[in-house]
């Protein structure tokens, strides 16, 4: 393991109590790093140390002059509690979940039962579906009581409920501008800031239904068009070049109107792929 890495699990391990388990995620865990990507860590812990604690400790490894966020809790926020740093000129970024909180989202998310949270750094919301995602791919680096390999175990399986709630409500949503007047008549008048947000918040809701007919895990907004090339059905709009026309628009009612057929055409084609289940 990369020296810089082992040092930081070592102190993260200070920073909890009871059983716990550290993994590698990111673009390191998925073999996409290069180098401008940050570390991505994951901890799970029975319990996290006290808040002063905590920061204590992170401010100990940090570089000088610089300032780390250390969340309140591991439950501070639905994806978890951070603890973000720069450690020898790289940005870390630490999230802490607690086993219970863990146990809770795994049990409703292979009932069917997910959240979409509004967040600003994802452009159409926090999935809590994701803490499966990550299980699919993060690398367990430290786990002596196998609370990690029983997680991945348990979700290795895409659950079928997951996947039509998935289907059901992301499709749902995409249709909602499918024949709006609203949608055309501002197409009709070149109405970038109306119609730009719509195709781009479709054309994500569409993703969703993808990764759901293959049964693939969504592994987060990045690198989202090499994800999809690899799967066995992709519709034709969202592969290179024509995924370019629908999100580049330019004050063109002839362009934004092929961009409305192209959604129209792809919302067409995934109601019927879903259709025969």
């Amino acid at each position: 393991m990369d020296q810089k890495i082992q040092t930081l699990v070592d102190l993260l391990k200070k920073t909890v109590e009871g059983k716990c388990a550290v993994a590698l995620a990111g673009a390191h865990a998925k073999g996409t790093a290069d180098q401008d990507s940050d570390i991505d860590l994951y901890i799970f812990a029975e319990r996290a140390r006290p808040y002063a604690q905590r920061l204590e400790l992170i401010c100990s490894i940090a570089d000088p002059g610089t300032t780390p966020w250390v969340d309140s809790s591991f439950d501070a926020a639905p994806w978890g509690g951070g603890m973000d740093f720069t450690y020898q000129g790289t940005p870390v970024e630490v999230v802490g979940r607690t086993l219970t909180r863990m146990d809770q989202v795994i049990a409703d998310c292979q009932e069917g039962k997910f959240e979409i949270i509004p967040a600003t750094w994802t452009s159409n919301g926090y999935y809590s579906f994701i803490y499966l995602c990550e299980l699919s791919f993060i690398k367990p680096i430290w786990d002596p009581d196998g609370v990690l390999a029983a997680y991945q175990q348990r979700t290795a399986a895409y659950p079928d409920p997951l996947r039509q709630a998935i289907i059901k409500t992301f499709l749902g949503r995409a249709g909602t501008w499918m024949g709006n007047f609203h949608y055309e008549s501002a197409i009709r008048r070149g109405d970038i800031l109306f119609t730009a947000p719509i195709v781009l918040h479709t054309v994500m809701d569409m993703v969703q239904v993808v990764f759901a007919l293959n049964r693939v895990y969504f592994t987060g907004d990045k690198k989202l068009e090499h994800a999809l090339s690899e799967m066995p059905y992709c519709p034709e709009a969202f592969r290179p070049n024509q995924i370019d026309i629908l999100l580049t628009a330019a004050r063109d009612p002839q362009h934004l109107a092929q961009q409305q057929r192209m959604l129209r055409q792809t919302w067409d084609e995934l109601s019927q792929q879903v259709r025969p289940e």
